[in-house]
């Protein structure tokens, strides 16, 4: 499903590398934790799955499609085949929690003649369908997150990418969205999750399978 093959990536010469000599698999229906400490590439393997930063070297493969090799006018159509979970929301605060999954399916070229049906399954499906005319200032932060999740799963992706999805969260709610996520692997989505939370780690590690950057031994 996913494979890094000999990846390396350096920002600056002065820093070191993030990423040298980095190869993993990913196999599909998989619930991936990638662990390690404040700079060890967490975030930038989760980017460059988004094709939004590039390897310096190396090759990343994504259900067969070579991502070096994707022209960026296809990297819209291919980014729709992924769900994105940020820590930071970023959510159209202008908009309603149905207004901001609508919105998505428009930009991303979603069918929007049963987007009220889709919208309200996936609503339910998380459980916050009685949150669909809120916006917003009006959600705590774990609703917002559940409404982050909704928005990445409206396009029935194969892989759920999310990057430190509770790192914003208290304790109840960072298991809400770690309850969730296991629902959504359960339903056969490949999970991919970024996290520093090594107790929820261990916590998952019936469910799940874990690559700590921190000791990678081909990884500086």
């Amino acid at each position: 499903m996913i494979d890094f093959s000999n990846v390396s990536k350096i920002y600056r010469e002065t820093d070191g590398p993030v990423f040298e000599g980095f190869s993993e698999h990913i196999d599909r229906g998989e619930f991936v934790l990638v662990t390690g400490k404040s700079g060890s590439g967490k975030s930038t393997l989760i980017k460059m799955l988004l094709k939004e930063t590039e390897p310096d070297s190396g090759d990343i493969t994504v259900d067969g499609k070579l991502l070096s090799q994707i022209p960026a006018s296809e990297i819209p159509a291919y980014r729709k085949g992924l769900g994105v979970v940020f820590q930071d929301f970023r959510l159209f605060d202008d908009y309603s929690v149905f207004g901001n999954l609508e919105v998505v399916l428009s930009l991303t070229g979603g069918s929007m003649r049963d987007a009220e049906r889709r919208i309200t399954h996936i609503l339910r499906f998380l459980g916050i369908d009685r949150l669909h005319k809120r916006y917003p200032k009006e959600l705590s932060g774990g609703e917002k997150q559940k409404v982050c999740m909704a928005r990445a799963l409206i396009n029935d992706p194969a892989v759920l990418l999310a990057d430190e999805p509770t790192g914003n969260l208290d304790p109840s709610s960072s298991a809400d969205i770690f309850r969730l996520l296991e629902l959504v692997h359960r339903q056969g989505t490949t999970v991919v999750m970024a996290t520093h939370d090594l107790a929820t780690a261990e916590r998952l590690a019936t469910t799940s399978r874990r690559i700590d950057l921190d000791s990678c031994a081909i990884k500086k």
